[in-house]
């Protein structure tokens, strides 16, 4: 006989796999499930692959950041880092600045405003991304211009055979003692390295053009999907993470929320020694 003190049996699989899998129970999942969390990117893919693991109540406010940073004299990881750092606080300052208007406003017009509404309320925690392309031959890739421009891309990125994706996700979220400067911000640069099929292992250019013909990869860094049509017919493997070359590292977008929400002291430190 079973001891009273121990969990019930599960259920059995074929029901399991009915329901579906339970949400994920984690302590930031919990904890943003009521706050204002915006996602700083139009981008769906990675809606999508936050919602997956329970970040459902994202509001999308893409940034407006031109993504003109110079890249003379920095490296690939420094610039979408860099990038992706402008993205969050650009929509960041621009949603506080949007909050204490609406809060102004109604002062002036003597409207009671609910503490908790939603278009007063600052933002709780910021996620931007940004992801670019690194190629053995030394050029950093972003999306496509054109289709002539995109038709080269590819063909590049299969006669070196193997290339860099590098995403940078910034995470911020206010400081709770509001001290200088009022938010606590941090970056992590995910790399993962993707291998292109050869024109002899079934991609010469023919399919290569009728791939850009679907426009799948026209919106996307390295100019095609690794999690569709592009993956099938180009992709030969990949080394790493590949939520990271579908657009967000979803493990560490997760630990770099824990850690501006939960541990800011962390992040104190390491201004104060210099460390990166």
């Amino acid at each position: 006989m079973e001891s009273a003190s121990q969990p019930p049996p599960p259920p059995p699989l074929n029901q399991a796999a009915r329901r579906g899998p339970r949400p994920l129970d984690l302590p930031i999942l919990t904890h943003l499930k009521k706050k204002r969390v915006i996602l700083a990117s139009a981008s769906p893919r990675r809606k999508a692959l936050l919602g997956q693991v329970g970040l459902t109540n994202l509001e999308v406010v893409p940034s407006t950041f031109a993504e003109d940073i110079d890249k003379d004299g920095i490296t690939p990881h420094e610039y979408v880092a860099l990038t992706a750092q402008k993205k969050c606080l650009a929509v960041y300052e621009s949603l506080v600045d949007e909050s204490n208007k609406k809060r102004e406003k109604a002062v002036e017009e003597k409207v009671e405003v609910e503490e908790n509404a939603a278009s007063t309320r600052e933002p709780d925690l910021v996620i931007a991304a940004d992801t670019i392309i690194a190629t053995r031959g030394g050029q950093t890739l972003e999306k496509p211009r054109d289709e002539d421009d995109h038709r080269r891309m590819l063909r590049h990125l299969r006669d070196t055979r193997s290339h860099s994706v590098l995403t940078a996700v910034c995470c911020l979220a206010p400081k709770e003692d509001a001290t200088f400067p009022g938010y606590s911000m941090d970056v992590h640069t995910e790399e993962s390295i993707v291998y292109f099929a050869k024109e002899s292992d079934g991609l010469p250019d023919s399919v290569i053009d009728s791939y850009i013909r679907t426009r799948e990869g026209c919106d996307k860094a390295g100019g095609y999907a690794v999690q569709g049509i592009g993956g099938l017919v180009m992709i030969e493997r990949v080394e790493g993470s590949v939520d990271n070359v579908v657009g967000l590292p979803v493990r560490r977008c997760l630990q770099l929320a824990e850690k501006v929400v939960f541990r800011q002291d962390e992040i104190d430190d390491e201004d104060a020694s210099g460390e990166e």
